[in-house]
């Protein structure tokens, strides 16, 4: 990732960072070690796909 663009998470493809986009933090919470936290960088229409039929978190 550089500051023009970054890696989608889903495709692999560049995803310039001057358009629209899509972020996603995924935090792993574990009991007995450290959490952890990715960050995503995703086309809108990648994160469409993959989010499609989600719910709305509470």
């Amino acid at each position: 990732m550089n500051t023009e663009s970054a890696t989608c998470g889903v495709c692999g493809r560049s995803v310039p960072l001057d358009q629209d986009h899509v972020t996603v933090d995924a935090e792993t919470v574990r009991v007995r070690d450290r959490d952890e936290v990715d960050d995503y960088v995703l086309h809108t229409r990648c994160a469409d796909s993959v989010f499609e039929g989600w719910r709305c978190p509470a």
